[in-house]
């Protein structure tokens, strides 16, 4: 990348981050905020996400590229404070923003994931002195470190200070050995990278990772880099802050029923999974063994969208059940299909029919 590239991005990474800040200045309460963040043609996942969020709930909505229907229609349809990116961004760079700026306790809370117990909302913000975050899903780790996944956190601003007042980096961002890594960026208009962990986040993962052959703390859960958030988990964890699981919910990847509750529901992966979209005759990975079930819940939670939505949400319907009948699955089981998903995984017919309504 030339100089000139790099200026520009370095500057448009300050108007984003002076522009977020004048926005969160002038919110109404910034203490307790959770920050749901989405992108352009998932309106219909945000509008079924927010009929689990309380009134009372301080909630704060990041849009990225969306178009101008998408922002009228937001305007007409929520109730929350919207911030809106115009530039395309993925979500760590909207989780750097919130890093740089926030001044209390916060939460982070996907588009795509489903609160069902509003009680939820209230513990996930009751954070203890010595715990760096609350969790609802986790990955088993080494030698009792677990690491958190990101679909909804709560976030202790006192830890978060007291780590940057040793001196040490705290960052959202994913991190990687190698310079010049994109792992656990969603790529955008421009290269998005992985920071590299500095000498001080050596020396503390050091005391909760084995090493690596090179000598180097090892990735969590056999990974190939630190994913979103997880090296500053860890190195708050060494200095003897700890994570903690409101509930204790597995993300392994696979869809067992650990994954499930009756309290949330996490779909995961609803904005990038047409990307694995299988060719004929291709082989199965983990991406793709999901596409058609994300592709019927895609399309199930489309079908709920209320009929004051952009046009281009009409489009992206007939694209999905053009899709659907290549591969043979019919549009109008999508709703049963999933509804035995969940069944077969302990999710109760009630919570079901919450989701995805009835039929």
């Amino acid at each position: 990348m030339t100089t000139e590239l790099l200026q520009q991005d370095d500057a448009l990474d300050r108007q984003m981050l002076a522009d977020f800040q004048r926005f969160h200045a002038a919110l109404p309460s910034r203490d307790k905020a959770i920050y749901m963040f989405f992108t352009t043609d998932l309106l219909h996942w945000l509008s079924r996400a927010l009929k689990f969020v309380p009134d009372d709930v301080n909630l704060v909505l990041v849009g990225s590229d969306l178009a101008p229907e998408e922002v009228d229609w937001i305007g007409r349809n929520s109730r929350f404070p919207f911030h809106h990116i115009e530039t395309r961004v993925d979500d760590v760079a909207v989780l750097d923003l919130i890093f740089q700026t926030a001044e209390h306790d916060f939460g982070w809370l996907h588009v795509d994931c489903f609160v069902l117990n509003p009680q939820l909302f209230g513990e996930m913000m009751d954070l203890a002195g010595d715990v760096a975050f609350n969790c609802i899903w986790s990955q088993r780790g080494w030698n009792g470190y677990d690491t958190l996944h990101s679909a909804f956190i709560g976030v202790n601003h006192r830890v978060l200070e007291a780590v940057r007042a040793r001196g040490i980096e705290v960052s959202a961002l994913p991190y990687h050995y190698e310079p010049g890594s994109h792992k656990g960026r969603t790529m955008t208009g421009r290269k998005l990278y992985s920071r590299v962990p500095t000498s001080e986040h050596v020396e503390q993962l050091g005391k909760v990772l084995p090493a690596d052959a090179a000598g180097r703390p090892q990735y969590p859960g056999g990974g190939d880099y630190f994913q979103v958030l997880v090296l500053y988990q860890l190195v708050a964890n060494a200095l003897g802050y700890r994570l903690h699981p409101v509930r204790k919910l597995v993300r392994d990847g696979a869809g067992t029923a650990s994954n499930y509750s009756n309290d949330i529901i996490h779909v995961n992966g609803v904005a990038t999974y047409k990307r694995y979209k299988p060719e004929p005759g291709a082989g199965q990975n983990i991406g793709n063994r999901f596409y058609p079930l994300l592709l019927q819940a895609d399309h199930a939670i489309l079908t709920l969208l209320a009929g004051d939505a952009p046009a281009r949400y009409v489009q992206i319907r007939r694209e999905l059940e053009e899709e659907l009948a290549r591969l043979g699955l019919p549009a109008s089981q999508t709703k049963r299909n999933l509804f035995g998903y969940l069944l077969q995984r302990g999710v109760s017919p009630e919570r079901c029919t919450q989701i995805l309504g009835a039929g």
